[in-house]
């Protein structure tokens, strides 16, 4: 992929971040699978473990503990492959080649950091959704770049939140547009996925035996579906995110020029000029 020194459209924008799925797929889902496989096994692994219904205090502290555990392996999950992905696309942007543990190398000091940036980012965006829901959707979209930030320059949490609300300003619509389109995608995908499985169970029988012979082929359906759903589907929107961030700085930091003075001049490496 060429270097594009001038502002993109939506359309342009989305586009190119297609083409960086489709070639560099194995690459990107590769990235996302990893990150997301302690997850995927912890998950599988409760399908065998025996089934208790006890009330006692014990047994909802095991549910509580279970729960959390697999939020964190989730959130980190999403952060290592975040994270990991927004290197491709720099590498990419830049026309360097990467591999997936070079992806994976160059983002391994800032994994906790970046954790912790969506985190944070979460709770603003939890608290103004439940003050009056606009203020969170607001934050949502102000603070979409907000990994890329603190992969690409290093940032901390309030750098990064104030860097993304900054280079989101007057764009905050084509934010809105690539989540739409990311989670109508979801949607498609999960439906065309999920529609066969609910057919075979219609076909396996009715009434409490049917339903009681199909709960283990749904959780274990359910749990291989999500991991495959998530590989395949984070990539898509870190790759249009990563490559609004390139975009917003060419609008509004003049990032083709340092990139044009950085190769003529030869003194910098392209991933010095894309932190800058």
């Amino acid at each position: 992929m060429s270097v594009l020194l001038r502002p993109l459209t939506l359309g342009e924008l989305l586009d190119r971040a297609f083409q960086i799925y489709r070639s560099r797929f194995v690459l990107l889902v590769g990235i996302a699978s990893i990150a997301y496989l302690p997850l995927f096994v912890i998950q599988a692994a409760t399908l065998w473990a025996p089934k208790t219904f006890s009330l006692s205090a014990s047994a909802s502290l095991g549910v509580v503990l279970g729960f959390l555990v697999a939020l964190v392996l989730r959130l980190l999950g999403a952060a290592a492959a975040n994270a990991a992905i927004v290197m491709v696309v720099s590498a990419a942007y830049l026309e360097r080649p990467i591999t997936l543990r070079e992806a994976y190398s160059r983002v391994s000091g800032m994994l906790l950091r970046v954790f912790f940036i969506m985190i944070g980012a979460g709770l603003g965006i939890g608290v103004g959704l439940l003050l009056l829901i606009v203020p969170g959707v607001v934050l949502f979209l102000m603070w979409a770049l907000a990994i890329p930030v603190a992969v690409l320059e290093d940032t901390g949490l309030g750098e990064s939140l104030s860097r993304s609300r900054f280079l989101t300003a007057g764009h905050r619509s084509r934010v809105f547009v690539i989540y739409l389109l990311y989670f109508v995608l979801v949607f498609a995908l999960e439906f065309s996925l999920l529609a066969p499985l609910g057919a075979m169970v219609a076909l396996k029988g009715h009434g409490v035996a049917g339903a009681a012979a199909a709960t283990p082929l749904i959780s274990a359906a359910s749990v291989v579906l999500s991991f495959i759903l998530e590989s395949l589907l984070t990539p898509i929107l870190a790759v249009c995110l990563s490559l609004m961030y390139y975009d917003e700085r060419v609008r509004k930091e003049a990032f083709d020029i340092h990139f044009m003075m950085s190769a003529l001049g030869g003194g910098q490496t392209a991933s010095a000029t894309a932190a800058s």
